[in-house]
């Protein structure tokens, strides 16, 4: 029996000879396919300016660092990657993470969770695009907002802030291995960007010896991962296509079964394929079952409050201090990614979508 992967990238001959040529021009290090990868990666997300980075916490990291006054609290979705809020240990003052829920449908904090934190707070609220969903943005949008759109390149309401992150690992649609980038209208803002990936330095005109106002960080992106993510940038509109129509196939196959869903939008991409089991379900048991049929499955994603770095950290609920994370805390317990990748076959979701019905047919060993 073949084995159905998670997640694959999609690597086509063009990728390997951009790459191949890249290495034998032997400018290995920030250069002209970053140049050229970031005036594409612009244009397409409509945007003045890109700046690529090592990675998408590298993106988040100096996107924190750029800001004209370093935030003494940020509010932050509960449930979403670790790195979302790791970036935050590591700034000059780390700021306290004020922990929100996130809305049963979507998957994001709700407009007027947000709405209220910037109002009480006037701190930056950190918004997630999960899974590729744009996440709901007051009108109009306030500098304060900073967008981790990992999961969401191309999904235009998810660059709509001051700023937004990607992220190129290879679970994303678009991927250079590992890899990120920051996007953005504000040109001062970009020129930090552009100094603290790379140690700080700043050219002095007439100088020989470079300028180091600030310490900063090597968080370059190789130019062979944007020779790599230039063909990808090319391949991109397909690649989202394709993983609509198989989102789409997804939610009709297995519509009738007790799971819940994110929700479909017309802008949103669809990064990753997550299901809700039903109370009462052992995650474990399903996943195990799904693994013996050849089939890879994760998490969806984690609840921080769950997690020891952030198990004490600050909440915060529009009316008064939340006890609670109740949507959080299901999402940490039954969320489940499927198979979802470009090179799957519509065959392969039949296949999935007919072994995890078997599976929730059992009786589960045990509560989760």
């Amino acid at each position: 029996m073949s084995r159905i992967q998670l997640s694959r990238p999609s690597i086509t001959d063009e990728e390997i000879q951009a790459v191949e040529q890249t290495l034998r021009s032997r400018w290995l290090v920030y250069g002209p396919e970053n140049r050229a990868f970031e005036e594409e990666l612009a244009s397409f997300c409509g945007k003045r300016f890109a700046a690529t980075l090592s990675s998408g916490t590298a993106a988040l990291h100096v996107a924190l660092l750029a800001q004209r006054k370093r935030p003494e609290r940020v509010l932050v979705p509960a449930f979403t990657f670790p790195a979302t809020a790791n970036v935050m240990q590591f700034l000059p003052s780390p700021p306290e993470v004020h922990l929100a829920d996130v809305d049963e449908r979507t998957f994001c904090i709700p407009e007027q969770t947000v709405s209220a934190w910037l109002a009480q707070q006037n701190s930056p609220a950190l918004v997630v695009h999960q899974f590729g969903y744009p996440s709901p943005l007051p009108r109009p949008s306030s500098e304060l907002i900073l967008s981790d759109a990992a999961c969401a390149i191309g999904v235009r309401p998810a660059t709509e802030g001051q700023l937004a992150c990607l992220s190129f690992h290879p679970r994303k649609l678009l991927t250079t291995g590992e890899g990120g980038a920051i996007l953005t209208d504000d040109e001062s803002i970009i020129e930090a960007v552009r100094h603290l990936r790379a140690h700080g330095l700043h050219a002095v005109p007439g100088e020989e010896v470079m300028e180091l106002p600030e310490a900063g960080l090597n968080y370059r992106l190789p130019e062979v991962g944007a020779a790599m993510g230039r063909v990808q940038l090319r391949r991109l509109p397909a690649l989202i296509r394709r993983h609509r129509e198989l989102a789409e196939q997804y939610l009709r196959r297995l519509k009738d079964l007790p799971l819940g869903f994110q929700a479909d939008h017309p802008d949103r991409i669809w990064q990753t394929f997550a299901v809700v089991l039903p109370p009462g379900t052992c995650r474990k048991s399903v996943r195990a079952q799904l693994l013996s049929e050849g089939i890879e499955t994760q998490i969806a994603s984690y609840g921080l409050h769950r997690l020891t770095a952030y198990r004490h950290a600050p909440r915060f609920a529009p009316h008064g201090p939340a006890t609670e994370l109740p949507i959080c805390d299901r999402l940490h317990d039954h969320g489940l990614a499927l198979p979802l990748h470009s090179e799957l076959s519509d065959q392969d979701v039949d296949r999935v979508c007919e072994a995890l019905q078997r599976a929730l047919s059992q009786p589960a060993d045990h509560q989760p």
